[in-house]
């Protein structure tokens, strides 16, 4: 069943597919969504899709690791990708996740919001470099 906001629930249920997130991207960034995606496939990562978008999944230093969750926007946000920072701290060390959150404000600047939880909001107006270095800080991961 497609993403859906169901009022009783007071979220979205269902499972959101890529023509779904798509539609609810703004074009500029469903382009770099498509391509980040499309990069993390071909590097070894995987997808999860859920109901409110795609949660980018690979194998960080042996084990099974989210590492961001890509969003369109929705209730008032923007498209987005989204970092849940202790958790991820926890799965692939201080070090790694602190060069990740360097590399990220290094590459998307005042697009990166947040500290514990980052929200990196409308990707697809940086730079074809900045979208490029964005990618790369995500791909280094794997």
């Amino acid at each position: 069943m497609a993403s859906h906001y169901d009022d009783s629930k007071k979220c979205r249920v269902g499972t959101m597919g890529e023509p779904q997130f798509q539609a609810e991207s703004d074009p500029d960034n469903g382009i770099y969504f498509r391509d980040l995606i499309a990069a993390w496939q071909k590097a070894g990562g995987g997808l999860k899709w859920g109901a409110g978008g795609v949660s980018l999944r690979g194998p960080v230093d042996g084990k099974d690791v989210s590492v961001c969750f890509l969003a369109p926007k929705f209730a008032g946000k923007q498209d987005r990708i989204e970092l849940a920072c202790t958790t991820l701290t926890k799965q692939i060390g201080v070090t790694r996740a602190s060069g990740l959150d360097d590399a990220l404000r290094a590459a998307a600047g005042d697009h990166v919001l947040g500290k514990t939880m980052i929200s990196v909001v409308r990707p697809g107006v940086l730079s074809p470099a900045k979208q490029k270095a964005l990618t790369r800080a995500f791909l280094d991961l794997l």
